[in-house]
């Protein structure tokens, strides 16, 4: 059932133990009008469409992207005014931001694009380092990169900026995971096999 990502922030940090902190601020037209002003103009000036990024053989899809995604930043920072890319040090969501002020940025890349596709794209799963980089409220942009590949190049074709609110409807899926040290310390039995 899709959830404000506003409430889905807040059960996080219950769960992490924390007192609740407002994580996701509304947006000003201004500002989404100013940088989806300076990503069109960047795209035009860097000439990212005609420019053909070699990928390297036998690469999965998710590498394909990570690739796509490791040419567009630095290509895109030579043109964006105002703006810049930069990584956002440390595990976990964020993995960039973009500074001016600085926005946490997440930069996703995918061979197509498709109104009716509901696989999943996995934003974050805990709020530690969102709290530690970023004090309070803060705007939060996705950035999905279309890209089309063929005989070992790629190219970037367009680039959809979401501007994230208090309102945008999040999926939630609960995933249990384990750790070497949640193993060891487990009540459970285990059996080490040489």
């Amino acid at each position: 059932m899709p959830t404000r990502i506003a409430e889905y922030y807040n059960e996080l940090q219950r769960r992490e133990s924390l007192d609740p902190v407002e994580l996701v601020a509304e947006w000003a037209q201004a500002d989404t009008d100013a940088i989806s002003g300076a990503f069109r103009k960047a795209f035009a000036a860097s000439r990212i469409t005609e420019q053909t990024i070699p990928i390297r053989a036998g690469s999965t899809n998710q590498s394909i992207g990570n690739q796509v995604a490791d040419f567009f930043v630095p290509v895109i920072n030579q043109h964006l005014q105002q703006y810049r890319i930069d990584a956002c040090p440390g595990g976990g969501y964020p993995d960039k931001i973009l500074v001016e002020i600085a926005f946490p940025f997440e930069l996703k890349a995918t061979s197509t694009w498709d109104a009716a596709d509901s696989n999943r794209r996995v934003l974050t799963s805990s709020s530690r380092k969102l709290r530690q980089r970023f004090p309070g409220a803060v705007n939060h942009v996705l950035a999905t990169m279309l890209y089309a590949t063929g005989a070992g190049v790629s190219r970037v074709q367009s680039l959809r900026l979401d501007f994230i609110e208090p309102g945008t409807l999040v999926s939630i899926r609960l995933e249990p995971s384990v750790s070497h040290r949640l193993l060891a310390e487990a009540t459970h039995r285990s059996t080490t096999i040489p």
